[in-house]
């Protein structure tokens, strides 16, 4: 899970020299016997950069090993997402899959590219939804555009199939009998309270699958469902990132895709409440507090001056920031000592209290690359 934490980790590692290597990855299809190959082709253009930096052969050999070793590793490259960011220095070592795709670049330099991953704190982030039926159990991993289903195999779909494979056959047909697990089979003696004790003993063996899923990505989750049920799950639930507001309808009548647009209006409202307020402000505001011009958002962000910063995803300006003169100096393309200077003025804004935001294009303040809401 990629979260503001995570970003400051990255940017306040000390090793040097920090690698980043990231591209678009496939997750099916032959396609996907790409992946490795693009991979490696990234580690030898690290390399280069590594021994164009001064770097010895045997230290740029230590330094790339954790990288080459991922290509030996066939059960890695099985489980793909959309992209993969990977972060390496001489003491540290982390890769990050994530559900979109991502600009491919190898960058070596004194800082980490953090803008690859900031796209999961505005609004191209997962988060689930799930489905609190007693009819159609389902469990589904969206962003704004795609969903999966990750519905776990090992847990009961509907009440009724949990009842015909629940009791044991000697019991089956027993009214008002009870297993060892306290579950009920309904039949002519039972009562409105063993309902409910059944109903609730479905959903603890459907959440402990559910969680189980869940807390392998820590996604926040919708809840979607009639409130007899949704209220139920939540006083049964041990999952962490429960999202407050829940989809107060009959989930049963939803298709995926009408889950995955009512859950994201949730996620919108409650988890990205500041990117909104933030883009409000932009447009509410004068023109001497807003900005599109790249070189004066880079030197007031230097100053303290933003407040929020928008980029346009998969932006590169490769330059550098004299801070002699106080100029930025743009270059067509990556000569040695360059940066990304998008990327470079995401950590300034980050570390000088900003808030930085990588949006689609179509999504940026006044359809522009680069923007800037100033405090002064």
């Amino acid at each position: 899970m990629v979260t503001e934490k995570t970003i400051r980790q990255l940017i306040q590692k000390n090793d040097n020299p920090k690698i980043s290597l990231s591209f678009p990855t496939h997750k099916v299809g032959d396609d996907r016997q790409q992946n490795p190959i693009r991979f490696k082709n990234l580690i030898s253009k690290a390399a280069e950069q590594l021994k164009t930096a001064g770097k010895r052969d045997d230290e740029i050999e230590k330094i790339l090993n954790p990288a080459k070793e991922l290509l030996g590793q066939p059960l890695f490259w099985s489980n793909m997402e959309l992209g993969m960011v990977v972060y390496i220095t001489p003491d540290y070592f982390d890769v990050f899959k994530i559900p979109f795709d991502v600009r491919e670049m190898a960058y070596v330099n004194d800082h980490f590219l953090i803008t690859p991953l900031l796209p999961m704190l505005s609004t191209n982030g997962t988060y689930a939804v799930m489905a609190v039926s007693q009819h159609k159990v389902r469990l589904l991993r969206c962003t704004r555009t795609s969903i999966v289903d990750i519905t776990p195999e090992s847990i009961p779909l509907s009440l009724d199939t949990y009842l015909e494979e629940k009791p044991e056959p000697h019991i089956q047909f027993h009214t008002g009998s009870r297993d060892g697990d306290g579950v009920m089979f309904f039949g002519h003696g039972s009562t409105e309270e063993d309902r409910k004790e059944v109903t609730e003993q479905f959903f603890r063996d459907v959440e402990k699958g559910i969680t189980e899923t869940l807390n392998k990505f820590n996604d926040p989750l919708v809840l979607a469902g009639l409130k007899a049920n949704t209220s139920l799950y939540r006083r049964i639930n041990n999952y962490s990132r429960i999202v407050d507001d829940a989809i107060d309808q009959n989930a049963d009548s939803l298709t995926d895709a009408n889950l995955r647009d009512k859950g994201w209006d949730n996620i919108r409202n409650f988890f990205l409440s500041d990117l909104y307020k933030s883009l409000d402000a932009y447009r509410e505001s004068s023109a001497d507090l807003i900005s599109r011009d790249p070189s004066e958002i880079i030197i007031s962000t230097i100053m303290g001056k933003s407040a929020a910063i928008f980029i346009s995803k998969d932006l590169v300006r490769w330059g550098k920031y004299d801070e002699q003169q106080h100029k930025v100096q743009y270059k067509h393309a990556k000569e040695n000592g360059d940066v990304d200077l998008m990327n470079w003025v995401s950590i300034k804004g980050l570390e000088t209290g900003s808030r930085v935001y990588v949006l689609p294009k179509n999504e940026m303040p006044d359809h522009s690359d680069v923007a800037a809401l100033f405090r002064f």
